[in-house]
């Protein structure tokens, strides 16, 4: 656990603008981690407040930063990160 303090300290001691680049940084490898699992037609979860944890969604379409998926049996559509979702198996 030294290690998260040692890393939070140095974070800290960041500029702003420097926080904000290491947190975009930060994002878009954990976008890319789930990028590489996703495929239009896959069963995904949203990890969101605002969504039932028991809902499902098909991915119907992937942008760069964004991904649009359809909840299953209804024609609600989310636009969401890739961050957020969880790959149904």
């Amino acid at each position: 656990m030294s290690k998260f303090y040692e890393a939070l300290a140095m974070v800290t001691s960041l500029t702003k603008e420097q926080q904000d680049r290491f947190i975009s940084e930060v994002k878009d490898l954990q976008r890319s981690a789930v990028i590489n699992e996703l495929n239009i037609g896959t069963v995904v979860k949203i990890n969101h407040k605002k969504i039932s944890p028991m809902d499902q969604f098909r991915i119907t379409k992937i942008n760069r930063k964004n991904d649009k998926c359809q909840k299953l049996n209804s024609s609600v559509i989310y636009t969401v990160t890739p961050s957020l979702l969880e790959v149904i198996k």
